[in-house]
């Protein structure tokens, strides 16, 4: 018995992680413009967390379509899942970097 797929089903997962990462690397972004280090890290943490969720389901539905035989099955959901996930991908990379950097500076303002 061939296993059933729901692309749809695997493509909200993609989406409800990808969001849950951006939001988390935004609250964190917040943070560390206060200078609240350590909550920053807390969010940053969580965001990273959240985007390796986000990049499993994509692999999970990426990897279970191809063994089927069903890559013709991608759908539009399934694309702007991927969509959202590579825009947060680079979100959370970049406000980590913003985020190492207002570290660094408010190390030396306080030294």
């Amino acid at each position: 018995m061939e296993k059933e797929i729901n692309t749809d089903e695997g493509s909200m997962q993609i989406i409800l992680h990808a969001g849950n990462a951006k939001s988390s690397a935004f609250e964190a972004l917040k943070e560390v413009k206060l200078g609240n280090i350590e909550s920053y890290r807390k969010y940053y943490q969580t965001a990273k967390s959240e985007l390796v969720l986000a990049e499993k389901a994509h692999a999970a539905l990426l990897r279970d379509l191809a063994n089927a035989n069903r890559m013709k099955d991608v759908d539009l959901l399934l694309v702007h899942a991927e969509g959202h996930l590579s825009s947060t991908d680079i979100a959370v990379q970049l406000i980590g970097e913003i985020g190492e950097i207002l570290e660094w500076k408010g190390a030396l303002e306080n030294a």
